[in-house]
């Protein structure tokens, strides 16, 4: 049992050091705290030493927590990468495809669909309280 614990305790904490925590929405409406007293998801170091703590890991134990860890994030981080840029080449279709949709409209039309983008755009961001900003920074509109 010891032997199975572990490993799939070590694997959830690098999952989440590498992922990220995601955080519950907001329920639409409710207004978001100020950047600085929003409070930071902790780091996947931290989580690790208390995790640690609470299992009451051996210093050796500790270093074969360390290893694996440090292992899983070397054979994720090409993924990641991967990732990334298929997410670059996808946004970039979705441009393409949106430039080619805006040639077909009249200029009544785009005028019209400028309206509902902007629309669409304030509603999300209500929605969503601004998650992109305050995760990223400002989108920057090519």
């Amino acid at each position: 049992m010891k032997k199975i614990l572990l490993p799939t305790v070590c694997a959830a904490v690098l999952m989440m050091g590498s992922f990220g925590v995601c955080a519950q929405e907001a329920p639409e409406g409710t207004p978001m705290p100020p950047a600085h007293e929003m409070k930071m998801p902790p780091r996947p170091e931290d989580m690790a030493k208390k995790l640690a703590e609470e299992l009451n890991l051996t210093a050796e134990q500790r270093a074969s927590a360390d290893k694996i860890r440090e292992d899983g994030r070397a054979k994720m981080k090409p993924l990641m990468e991967e990732r990334k840029a298929l997410h670059e080449k996808m946004e970039a279709m979705r441009k393409a495809n949106m430039e080619e949709f805006e040639k077909i409209l009249t200029d009544e039309q785009k005028s019209k669909f400028e309206e509902i983008k902007a629309k669409h755009k304030e509603h999300r961001g209500h929605r969503f309280g601004h998650r992109h900003e305050r995760n990223h920074g400002p989108k920057v509109e090519d």
